[in-house]
């Protein structure tokens, strides 16, 4: 039994020592800015480790495509359920609580080889294909390419046993029919996070995209002192930039929509039940719900990765603000200290010459 302890844990040592740390193309950190709505720039992903790199760059661009779709003028739904229960049973008082929230996101535009370009591309070591595309919608043309996303989480605990499950889903399709195809370009999308158990299920215009069962770990592009307030929220990169990219894209755009308050409407009831269970003589219960839909248009300002998670920049149209990225704080900073240093050498120099010629003077 110790040889096998010994074992799993020299193990466990040798894949700590060799893990490999995979880089952020620089330019997704901070994205050009859009100064109108007729150009949108976007970044899509392949998944990682795909063997078939002409695949891999088409998975990529397409999914840039779709997030340049979704990112102008997107319906919006969310609705979200907060149950309390508290109870005593056997002189144990027990409080449980469940989280819901279901939203989703439909948009819509007209797509050709003409109205979109790649600009950056980048392929890291994990074999992860990066593109950023310029998009200039074209209102005037019906559309042709169509996005939607659903996203639904819960949470549930128990606050005696402080027993805590989390399960999350996401779903995402798309249906494109370019003028140079006779028939319709279909994508599907699917993950399920069940307390961190990822598992997936993607399709790519009828071709099964199977995603290798690693676990990947990337390098920091922003320090540990960077500002939380700058991002929407953050996803773990385990299962590669992709997962984590749309996960933190859809949880980003729902939170952003209910806080845009002006649509936002929630009701409360508290109530207490009577029970003959013999356990229990009552219970105390209160349900908050809340709804909304808007049509929203948002900017994707770029992305940092911390200890392994990918934090977004996303805003509605025209709040984005100016950014200034962390290698430009550290060469002010350094800078100034440079310029600190030359002003004190010079001032130490001058005291030595006024000294000098003070000397001289007397004599």
């Amino acid at each position: 039994m110790k040889q096998l302890l010994l074992l799993f844990v020299f193990s466990l040592s040798t894949l700590a020592l060799n893990a490999q740390y995979y880089r952020l193309s620089q330019w997704a950190e901070d994205l050009p800015y859009s100064y109108s709505k007729n150009e949108i720039y976007a970044i899509g992903c392949s998944d990682p480790r795909m063997t078939d790199t002409i695949l891999a760059k088409k998975i990529a661009e397409h999914r840039a495509i779709t997030m340049a779709i979704l990112f102008n003028d997107a319906k919006v739904y969310y609705a979200s359920d907060y149950f309390e229960k508290k109870s005593e049973e056997y002189r144990w008082f027990i409080m449980k609580e469940n989280i819901e929230e279901l939203g989703k996101i439909e948009a819509s535009g007209w797509v050709d080889k003409s109205n979109y370009q790649i600009i950056e591309s980048y392929t890291n070591k994990n074999g992860e294909i990066m593109v950023m595309i310029k998009y200039n919608p074209q209102a005037s043309k019906q559309a042709n390419f169509f996005v939607s996303g659903e996203y639904y989480r819960q949470d549930f605990e128990l606050s005696n046993t402080r027993a805590h499950e989390t399960l999350r889903t996401i779903q995402l399709k798309t249906r494109w029919k370019p003028e140079d195809r006779t028939d319709t370009l279909h994508t599907c999308f699917q993950m399920s996070n069940y307390n961190n158990d990822i598992t997936t299920e993607i399709f790519y215009d009828n071709n099964e995209i199977i995603i290798p069962g690693y676990f990947y770990n990337y390098e920091s592009n922003i320090p540990d002192s960077f500002n939380i307030i700058n991002y929407n929220t953050s996803v773990k990169l385990l299962k590669g930039l992709w997962i984590a990219y749309i996960d933190s894209f859809m949880q980003s755009v729902l939170k952003i929509s209910k806080n845009y308050s002006s649509k936002m409407e929630t009701v409360q009831d508290g109530y207490k039940v009577n029970r003959n269970d013999g356990l229990t003589e009552t219970t105390q219960e209160s349900l908050a719900r809340s709804v909304c839909k808007n049509t929203l248009s948002f900017v994707y300002g770029g992305m940092g990765i911390n200890k392994n998670s990918l934090f977004p920049r996303i805003y509605l149209y025209g709040e984005r603000p100016p950014y200034i990225s962390y290698k430009q704080i550290e060469q002010e900073k350094a800078d100034s200290i440079t310029q600190i240093n030359a002003k004190n050498k010079k001032c130490w120099l001058k005291r030595i010459f006024i000294r000098e010629n003070k000397k001289t003077t007397n004599n």
